[in-house]
């Protein structure tokens, strides 16, 4: 009776273990996808960037000024009264 038990749990055991491998695969899976749309953006911003140089200047000129501006409006907490 004891050995039926145990090869109750231990089927459950095997299944969870399935289980998680496969969550583990799919992770895997999706986590290449994105590594290669993160290549193929990067590749297309650099085909931009040559394409264009004095437009993409300007634009990460833009990014530096609303950034900076953006910044000056965060209170630092080194205020003295």
């Amino acid at each position: 009776m004891s050995g039926s038990g145990s090869g109750g749990i231990q089927d459950s055991i095997t299944d969870a273990a399935q289980h998680v491998a496969g969550g583990v695969h799919s992770t895997m899976e999706q986590a290449g996808n994105a590594a290669c749309r993160a290549h193929d953006g990067i590749g297309e911003v650099r085909a931009v960037i040559r394409a264009q140089p004095i437009t993409a200047a300007l634009v990460v000129f833009a990014l530096g000024y609303l950034f900076g501006r953006l910044g000056s409006l965060i209170p630092s907490g080194s205020r003295r009264a």
